[in-house]
């Protein structure tokens, strides 16, 4: 690559199957065909964009573990919910 990033154009040919994946897959990831690719060269794997529904459940389960942690206090059986709570938004997150 240059040193002042100046971009250059790449011609490729592709068969229609890699073109219609290479399609699908920058669209799941809210990408252009370009910078997909750009991500792929480097050597990073974009990850598909989480619908709005995601972000609104990892929402609710920060909520209900503030609400899990408080109560702990009272019955420390809780604890082991909380922490059940934090495996699954930390799971979700991977995926993010």
């Amino acid at each position: 690559m240059s040193t002042n990033d100046e971009k250059v154009r790449l011609k490729i040919r592709l068969t229609e199957e890699e073109k219609a994946k290479l399609e699908h897959d920058a669209a799941l990831c809210g990408l252009t065909q370009s910078e997909y690719f750009r991500q792929i060269c480097l050597g990073r794997q974009p990850r598909p964009k989480q619908p709005p529904e995601f972000w609104e459940l990892l929402d609710a389960l920060y909520e209900v573990h503030d609400k899990l942690e408080r109560l702990a206090v009272y019955c420390p059986e809780i604890a082991e919910e909380c922490s059940r709570v934090e495996r699954l938004v930390l799971l979700l997150q991977g995926v993010a």
